[in-house]
């Protein structure tokens, strides 16, 4: 091989675009994730508590209908990533799950135990058994208390990862994964028109669960520093085809002109609880996509630091930004007022800063090694 085409193979090779550009964007994606659930909180919170009609609402709806939830998602899919780096290291799945209970467990019973006794007990007026089923984390399971779903779905999250593993690493992954995906969406249809009311408890969690198998997919695509296809390229502007047309169909019907026959059956479809969530899992692909190739294009350092520094603080934002919501809503203060909602915001960010410096201090004891024990002469 002459230099020439030895350089000219070096080009190509440092040129191509592989999946490892997830991984490189990770921290910024985390960071984007957190953002956008938390001003999705507060879209959300307007179109609930207002009439239609108002500017406001108007803005609040189409926020909602053009990004929605997609934070929670990319939220699941770099979780299931980045698990799939931590146990492929390491396959002692004692000590991989309790690493990663202890990283987010410890944050939470913090956090949790003084949040759920200010909400249940001090605000609500609840007995302490309340309390302790809250604080269990069993009431989203049992009752769908959804404050802190989050937390309670992870954990069952962890606990069946090392099967996922074992089906994204089979010897027919991309068949095994796809038909036990299509199963699983199947049982949950099933669920949702059998046993509707039991599906509703806990759908926000279950119906999360294929992205978050689809991250520990392209986990092993990341870590084997796969190239990029035109054709996942195609499939990525799929997704953010579909859902500019699920935007379009839903504005239309709610702030415009009645749909026709055909808009409207899609409509229906697109916002049924599982289509509404499968439809969101496949936009967050191509979201994805769109944050990567613009922050390539964006290399303005201060953006990437903050969006590094929120995603560093992505679980302890999510727990403390719901809760301050709750309380604040609680105390009889209007969410719906900008005003009020930044104070909500600023609140959770001094409360994730300092939860996640007391949860670093609190792991490291727990996990640093046993000093060896002196040995007398």
């Amino acid at each position: 091989m002459t230099l020439q085409g030895s350089k000219e193979q070096e080009t190509q090779t440092r040129t191509s675009l592989t999946f490892d550009i997830f991984s490189k964007y990770r921290s910024e994606l985390f960071g984007i994730s957190i953002i956008l659930i938390m001003m999705f909180h507060y879209f959300h919170t307007i179109i609930k508590a207002i009439e239609p009609g108002s500017t406001k609402f108007s803005i609040s709806y189409i926020y909602c209908r053009v990004l929605s939830s997609v934070g929670v998602e990319v939220f699941l899919f770099l979780s299931g990533m980045g698990l799939y780096f931590s146990y492929t290291k390491n396959k002692d799945t004692g000590a991989f799950l309790r690493k990663r209970f202890i990283r987010v467990l410890i944050p939470y019973l913090i956090y949790g135990t003084v949040i759920w006794f200010i909400t249940d007990c001090v605000v609500n007026d609840r007995p302490i058994t309340r309390y302790f089923y809250d604080l269990s984390l069993f009431s989203f399971w049992i009752s769908g208390e959804k404050r802190l779903w989050f937390i309670s779905a992870i954990v069952i999250f962890y606990i069946f990862f090392p099967l996922f593993y074992e089906l994204v690493t089979s010897k027919h992954s991309t068949l095994n994964t796809g038909l036990f995906t299509l199963l699983l969406i199947g049982a949950m249809y099933v669920s949702s028109v059998e046993k509707q009311k039991q599906f509703d408890l806990t759908e926000i969690a279950l119906t999360r669960l294929p992205i978050f198998i689809f991250g520990i997919y392209i986990g092993k695509m990341v870590y084997d520093k796969a190239k990029i296809k035109p054709w996942h390229i195609a499939v990525a502007v799929c997704t953010l085809l579909l859902r500019a047309f699920d935007a379009f169909i839903g504005i239309r019907a709610k702030l415009g002109s009645p749909l026709p026959n055909a808009l409207k059956t899609a409509n229906r479809y697109l916002t049924s609880t599982l289509g509404n969530r499968m439809e969101s899992s496949a936009f967050s692909i191509g979201f994805m996509a769109l944050c990567i190739a613009l922050l390539m294009l964006i290399k303005w350092k201060p953006l990437h630091s903050f969006l590094k520094s929120a995603g560093g603080l992505s679980l302890e934002l999510y727990m403390t930004h719901v809760t301050i919501n709750g309380v604040l809503k609680s105390a009889g203060l209007d969410l719906c007022s900008l005003p009020v909602y930044l104070l909500s915001m600023v609140i959770s960010v001094c409360l994730a800063i300092l939860l996640h410096l007391v949860s670093d201090i609190v792991i490291k004891r727990i996990t640093r090694p046993a000093a060896p024990s002196e040995t007398k002469g």
